[in-house]
């Protein structure tokens, strides 16, 4: 049950069931460190007692060594006077006592804090960990509307935000009240008047957290959206350096950083003014209790209404009760952080994939290469279809090129393919089995695919090869790197295959990435290879020996090539040309240049003229 407590500010209200709707949510990986969090509890408790009796060893040497007699017929003065002598010995036992209590303090604060640290890192490896596989089970699709930089926010700083409320606040809010309650019982014990006016100064700190939390919460949410847009600038940035320098872009996005940059501070420096307004305001009312009770409490000594060790007991508590209502002050700082932090994290968690598999889905076993498209339209956008009643059967071992102008829908049948997207109507099969029951597991096993760019990771050659193929060996993996030409690069380099590349095969040429992919395609022998012009910045003589890698009769998949450059097109099966969605012809080079007005002015002007020039060439 969600609680609908709210709290009426001058600027709304503020809803306490934000925050357990958080801890619902992520309570379950706090659940199994339970008996670490009661262990840590426990030396809390011990840190309780440390500071309970923090002062008393102190009042005994007012009240009974510098005020002789003042202790007369107390459980304290009889207790010494059973240990000791005279005040000498009195004073060392005295000095024992603080040094214990110094030693039990240290002791279990040591062992609360570690536990409280192993648990947060605990839990929040985990909470990431489960963060990073869901965004890799989601389809592109779903997380188009996110920037890089606010996913990577959510991934690291908003983590560790969260940590705060789940691990430590408990623990925190708890010892801090705990402390605060025994040490008033202990207050009230010795005189309650005093008490009372000490205790005053507790509502107000309450208030005053509960008055700014609120506000606290959306500056923080501002300043986490803040720092998103830096992120993801940033990293735009860095990602795209070689352009950026290429085109004299340094000084323009250094000035867009800087102002996004200043946004940022800004929205924190308001959160920081909020956290320190509540800090103040809880220690102002701490100092005024402080001030009260010397006045009360002098007096009440003078008149001998109680001793001078009373008082400091007194005034020590209500300093030591206003350490913990600081921390109560900043903990509603942190909940309020977190709040916000874990309702980012719940965003990306309640997504659910767009593509997934369905209950009754079946592996693919093995694979003919059959693929068929019955009726399909698909849009990325409602209403602005990318595909239009699209049907096309391919055969088993057919190499089929798909040719058209830009935004013609090329690349977009080959994501419907490796399931990326789900047509809006109609439907993709493979081998006759619509891929909607099919699982995504097996289904891309199953499909080789190089994409026009290129994309690998910060590993060694070797592993960038058999990424998508763990169990092969290295003499596999060689002998599929001297198919493609890469061999030759290879061994060349410093390590050779045990390389490790730089972040995006940075380190490579673009003709040596896109060897590198079409090896990696390769290495899976699978059934179905789709290639989106898989020459691009290879020169004439690697041009033509790659292309025999794909082309060659032991590679006997059903291979699709998005060409962008039309020539030599006699060495294909088939030819399917795209117009707006649509498909304009399909046949052989011959038949099409014959028949199909579209493909003949593709081929003789180049794919890369716009619609209207090829239509005006081929009216002429």
């Amino acid at each position: 049950m969600t609680l609908r407590w709210k709290i009426k500010t001058r600027r709304g209200k503020l809803d306490v069931g934000r925050a357990q709707a958080v801890w619902a949510r992520f309570g379950k990986y706090v659940r199994p460190h339970r008996g670490a969090l009661f262990l840590a509890f426990l030396s809390a408790l011990g840190v309780i007692a440390a500071a309970v009796a923090a002062p008393w060893p102190i009042k005994v040497v007012f009240d009974y060594i510098l005020t002789p007699g003042g202790m007369d017929g107390s459980w304290i003065a009889t207790g010494l006077a059973a240990v000791s002598s005279d005040a000498t010995s009195a004073l060392a036992w005295v000095c024992g006592a603080i040094l214990l209590v110094a030693v039990i303090d240290g002791t279990f604060a040591y062992t609360r804090d570690v536990l409280l640290a192993k648990t947060g890192q605990e839990v929040v490896g985990r909470i990431r960990s489960d963060l990073f596989a869901h965004m890799q089970r989601l389809a592109p699709s779903d997380l188009d509307r996110y920037h890089t930089g606010g996913l990577l926010m959510r991934l690291t700083g908003d983590i560790q935000m969260l940590r705060q409320m789940l691990v430590n606040a408990v623990i925190v809010a708890v010892q801090s009240v705990l402390q605060v309650v025994a040490m008033a019982v202990v207050m009230f014990y010795l005189n309650p008047t005093l008490a009372l006016i000490g205790m005053l100064t507790v509502p107000i700190s309450l208030w005053a957290s509960w008055r700014i939390s609120r506000k606290i919460r959306k500056a923080v949410a501002k300043q986490r959206e803040r720092e998103s847009e830096v992120a993801s600038h940033a990293h735009d940035v860095l990602g795209a350096m070689a352009i950026v320098q290429a085109f004299n872009r340094e000084a323009t996005e250094h000035q867009r950083f800087k102002r996004q940059n200043r946004s940022s501070i800004r929205a924190g420096l308001r959160a920081t003014r909020l956290q320190s307004k509540l800090y103040r305001i809880v220690s102002f009312a701490a100092a005024a209790g402080i001030c009260a009770i010397l006045y009360v409490g002098v007096r009440s000594v003078l008149s001998g209404a109680m001793t001078a060790g009373d008082l400091l007991v007194f005034v020590s508590y209500l300093r030591a009760v206003n350490k913990p209502m600081r921390k109560m002050a900043k903990l509603a700082g942190q909940v309020a952080k977190a709040t916000t932090c874990g309702q980012r994290i719940g965003e990306v968690f309640a997504i659910a994939p767009s593509i997934a598999d369905k209950e009754d889905a079946e592996p693919i076993v093995t694979t003919r290469g059959v693929l068929t498209f019955e009726d399909v339209t698909f849009c990325y956008e409602p209403g602005i279809s990318v595909l239009s009643h699209v049907t096309l059967a391919i055969e088993p071992g057919e190499r089929v090129a798909i040719v058209g102008h830009t935004g013609a829908g090329k690349s977009t049948l080959a994501k419907l393919i490796l399931r990326f997207y789900d047509p809006d109507e109609g439907s993709v099969r493979i081998d006759g089995v619509d891929l909607r029951d099919v699982t995504l597991a097996s289904l891309r096993e199953r499909i080789g695919w190089v994409h026009q760019d290129t994309v690998l990771f910060g590993m060694t050659v070797l592993e960038n090869i058999a990424l998508g193929r763990g169990d092969a060996d290295r003499a596999l993996i060689e002998s599929v790197a001297r198919k493609v030409r890469a061999h030759e690069f290879i061994v060349d380099l410093p390590k050779q295959y045990d390389e490790v590349l730089g972040q995006g095969g940075s380190t490579l040429s673009g003709g040596q990435r896109q060897r590198l992919a079409l090896a990696r395609a390769l290495l899976r022998e699978p059934g179905v290879l789709m290639l989106d012009e898989p020459a691009t910045g290879l020169d004439e003589p690697t041009r033509r020996a790659v292309e025999e890698a794909w082309m060659a009769h032991d590679n006997t998949a059903t291979t699709l090539v998005i060409c962008h450059r039309l020539d030599r097109m006699d060495r294909f099966d088939r030819i399917i040309v795209m117009r707006r969605g649509q498909i304009a012809g399909t046949g052989t080079h011959a038949e099409l240049l014959a028949n199909c007005t579209e493909y003949a002015g593709l081929h003789s002007a180049g794919a890369d003229e716009s619609d209207d020039t090829v239509e005006a060439r081929a009216a002429c």
